[in-house]
This record gives structure tokens, sequence and C-alpha cells, in this order.
């Protein structure tokens, strides 16, 4: 007769049951720490901090896998590490899903950055998914790490050390590079000890195709709250006139134009941004802007574009980007 299976532990049970919740708590307080960014820049901070800090556990699995095999009161604890790491990979996904809902320009390329951030983060909560496809796989594993620092820094970093945009995506590009090193490893294992300069190389690869990509990545941090076009704005208000979708060409000749923004960015952060004039897909004007973060409506500044073509008549677009080449929204208007 085989003997009876032991009893599951009244913890184990619990967590088997209720971990799932990990996800809609980490939505909550990524959306309770995107409110509070300006209101209450401590709060924000501290929620914060506690993401990439309780992440860095994941980085340990292995020495800790490792440990809990030798040790005969942690046999129990690998089900617990790998329920750790689902419920870390959780956090950093849901954290950060409301800051990219916020910041995404939905009719451009960060559409699609946003719809695979969907995927990985529903696929951290399928159980059958994440454990018999994910943990199974060291590639996957660490390609979910990979990911999950990546985003993790993107949104932590403004906040915690006031990192410009570029700043950031260049340390969380760094991040994203090394910690895919390893993932590169496991999957060209068959290629034996070649396989880790091609990792290298690989990792190196990610790492700058993330900047060159760049446009396609949300800042996390870094928004507009507001914007229009129009023909004038109140200079001691700093606010825009009327907003305009469709312009004749007669009104462009008097005062021209101006592109008018509301930006908005965490307290203490300053950042270069530029407003790119483009007509009828050429770009025509580059020009930057100085903003500073903390104001709860968003820091108000504007271009007055005076020079237009001889016929300007077509469509035209505003295009606010950040220093580093990240597309932060888009305003679209018509000359008749």
């Amino acid at each position: 007769m085989n003997d009876p299976a032991p009893p599951v532990p009244r913890w184990q049970a619990w967590w088997a049951r209720y971990h799932h919740v990990v996800a809609v708590f980490s939505f909550l307080a990524g959306a309770a720490s995107f409110a509070l960014i300006e209101r209450q820049e401590k709060v924000a901070q501290i929620l914060v901090i506690l993401l990439p800090l309780s992440w860095l556990l994941v980085l340990l699995d292995p020495w800790l896998q490792q440990l809990a095999e030798r040790r005969r009161l942690l046999r129990g604890s690998p089900l617990l590490l790998s329920w750790l790491t689902q419920g870390l990979h959780q956090e950093s996904f849901f954290f950060t899903l409301p800051f990219f809902f916020a910041t995404t320009t939905w009719a451009s390329p960060q559409a699609l950055f946003i719809g695979v951030l969907m995927l990985l983060a529903l696929g951290s909560m399928i159980d059958p998914f994440y454990f018999r496809w994910v943990q199974a796989r060291r590639w996957a594993l660490w390609g979910f790490h990979a990911a999950a620092g990546f985003i993790t820094v993107l949104t932590a970093a403004p906040m915690l050390w006031h990192l410009t945009t570029l700043q950031a995506l260049q340390l969380a590009s760094v991040c994203a590079a090394v910690l895919s090193v390893p993932a590169w490893a496991a999957a060209l294992q068959r290629l034996g000890a070649i396989r880790w300069p091609l990792a290298l190389l690989a990792g190196l690869a990610v790492g700058i195709g993330i900047l060159q990509l760049r446009v396609a990545v949300p800042p996390a941090t870094l928004w507009v709250g507001s914007s229009a076009i129009t023909l004038q704005v109140d200079v001691s208000t700093r606010m825009p006139g009327p907003a305009l979708k469709v312009i004749s060409s007669g009104e462009l000749g008097v005062d021209g134009l101006y592109a008018w923004t509301a930006i908005r960015a965490p307290r203490g952060l300053t950042e270069h941004v530029e407003h790119h004039w483009w007509f009828n897909g050429k770009k025509m004007d580059e020009i930057r802007l100085d903003i500073r973060g903390g104001r709860e409506q968003g820091y108000r500044a504007w271009t007055h574009k005076l020079s237009f073509p001889a016929d300007p008549r077509g469509d035209w677009e505003v295009r606010v980007v950040t220093e580093g080449g990240q597309l932060l929204g888009v305003q679209r208007f018509q000359v008749r």
C-alpha cells in the first residue's frame, strides 16, 4: 500500500487559494502611487521604493533553491519560492500598468508596447502557463526577470532619483540587457561554452535595440495633462485661447499659431522636451522647452510658430517629444 500523502500545510493551502490577490493589490498600489505622484510625493516614493527592493529578491531564486535542497527545514520552500517569484512578477507588471495606461499615446507604436506588457501581466497570473511553461524554462523565467526589471527601473528612477526620462530609459535599458544575458545563455545551452559570449552580444543587442525603438516606449512618469492648438496665449495667466482643430490659411498670416501643453511630472524633476511641427508627413520645426515637475495641473509651456509654407493647407501635427525621443503626445489640426 502506498503511504498517504502528507497533509498540506495551512499556509500553503491559504496561499494557493489567495495568491492571485497580489496582482490586484499591486495594481491598486500602482494607481495610488500614480495619483499621489504630485500631491504627496513622499508617500508615492515609499510605495514605489518597495517594488525594486522586493523585486531584487527574485535574483536570489537559484541560490535559495539550492539552499532549500540542502537544509531539511527548508525542503518545503521551493514551492514557496516559486510563488514568491510569481508574486513579484505580478507586482512588477501590475504596479507599473497604471503609469503606462496614463502615459501611452495610443495612436502610436506605444500601443504595441503596452499590449505586450498586458500579455506578460496576464501570463504571470495564469498558473498553468506560468508554472508549467515559464518557470519550467530558465530562459523564459529570466526573460520575465528582464522585462520586470526594465519596467521597474523605467517607472521608479524618475521618482526616486529625479532622473530625466532619457536617463531612466538608459538605466532601464542597461538593466534589461544585463538580465537578458542568462536568458540568452539558457536558450543557447546546446552551443556549449560559446553560448556565453553569444549571450553577452545578444544582451548588448537588447539594450541597443530598446534605445533605438524608444519612440515605442512610453515615459512612465511624464505625460501631457492637457494641450491645445490656438491662435493666442495669455502670458500673464499662461492659459491658451480657444482650442482649434481646423484653421484657415488666412488666420496663420496674422500672429501665427501656438501649440500649448501642460506637462505633468514628479516634483523635483527638470526635463527638456521638444515640440516637433510636422506638415503632411514632413518635419518642419523642432522647438525646445524646459519644464519643471511638481505642479498638479502640469507645467504650462508653449511654442509660437510664425513661419509657414507659402501654401500651408493640409494636415499638421505637433508632436511632444522628450529629449531622448520618447513620444509624449500628438496634437493634430488642419489648415484649409
